[in-house]
């Protein structure tokens, strides 16, 4: 069943979604979409390829498949669709699907720029169709749950956040992560989820001091920067580090630190199955405890379902204003490290 203007009928029995390329995240998604079975039904996959196509359709079962994105796009069953391009095919794949009438939840970075971003966002709101940043881990309850304690106020207020993400990776300069062409490097790759773990406590920062080094084929393959925050009226000074890295594994840490406690997560990235809450004044910290139903896209999935059955084209867990701001955020750091220019920048 096809949608108009961002707005899935309310007594719709399932979800029609379509996948754009065929990697190794789009089976991911493949897979999470399965265990939905009453929300969500795969409908098509679209590939430059037809054979890819195909194959891909078979191993996951989708209805049918099509050898051109163009085709994916105006598909009358698709309800949504996941763009799991590349990170610099981002922008036009999306725009092809939008053009089409076609909600898009588009794998992270949104764009490789914030230029592109924003042009993107802009044709949503006219078309009035849904979008969202594939950030899959600001739609996991336990995280959703530390943001909302913090800005309960009940840890005090917000002095520091530190967050990083990284991982050794030796494959050849050929790969999308080092392949300049396809917009490769640490911090669009691995930089943005730090960058939004901070956002979502913090917002967007004032300045943005960056380091790091370039790999041999010019794109940055580790950064760190400090972010920095005035003191308004309803808070503090404050600051964030954020550390991102294709070269040593990391333990993907988040940790949010508060004037009467801080939370914690280890591995916020991967997955996070505990949440730690330290309270001034106790003796030990409250530990809460949740599990990530197959690789872990389900609540993404189920949170872009929800925004097209009440018909919005944004949905308040991962914002446009939030995407705009780290898109910006990143962009600032990319050239605080000297990363080579993005298209559309």
């Amino acid at each position: 069943m096809r949608h108009d203007g961002g707005v899935t009928e309310p007594d719709a029995p399932t979800t029609g979604w379509g996948i754009l390329s065929t990697g190794h995240i789009a089976s991911v998604l493949a897979k999470d979409l399965a265990l939905l079975p009453d929300e969500a039904t795969l409908v098509a996959v679209g590939s430059r390829s037809a054979d890819k196509a195909a194959a891909f359709a078979a191993e996951y079962g989708v209805r049918r498949s099509h050898g051109s994105y163009e085709e994916l796009a105006a598909d009358p069953d698709v309800d949504v669709v996941y763009v799991a391009s590349p990170h610099n095919d981002h922008f036009p794949s999306a725009k092809l699907c939008l053009e089409g009438g076609q909600a898009v939840l588009v794998e992270k970075p949104l764009t490789v720029a914030p230029a592109q971003a924003e042009e993107l966002l802009a044709l949503a709101q006219e078309r009035g169709l849904f979008v969202m940043e594939a950030m899959w881990t600001r739609t996991h309850p336990l995280i959703r749950h530390a943001a909302e304690l913090v800005a309960s106020g009940e840890l005090g207020d917000v002095r520091h956040v530190d967050a990083q993400f990284g991982f050794a990776f030796d494959g050849p300069d050929s790969h999308r992560l080092l392949d300049p062409a396809q917009a490769g490097g640490a911090i669009l790759d691995a930089g943005v989820y730090p960058v939004h773990a901070v956002n979502l406590f913090l917002g967007e920062p004032e300045d943005v001091l960056g380091y790091g080094t370039a790999a041999s084929t010019g794109v940055d393959d580790h950064a760190a920067a400090l972010l920095t925050y005035p003191a308004t009226s309803d808070r503090p000074a404050a600051t964030a580090s954020v550390l991102c890295t294709l070269r040593a594994g990391l333990p993907n840490r988040l940790a949010v630190y508060c004037t009467k406690g801080r939370v914690m997560f280890d591995d916020f990235y991967l997955r996070p199955a505990e949440l730690t809450v330290w309270r001034d004044g106790t003796d030990a910290p409250e530990e809460l405890l949740a599990s990530w139903p197959g690789g872990g896209y389900t609540f993404e999935a189920q949170e872009v379902m929800r925004c097209l059955r009440a018909g919005e084209v944004e949905s308040p867990l991962v914002p446009w204003a939030d995407t705009l701001a780290v898109s910006r955020t990143l962009s600032r750091w990319q050239d605080a490290v000297g990363a080579p220019a993005r298209t559309g920048a």
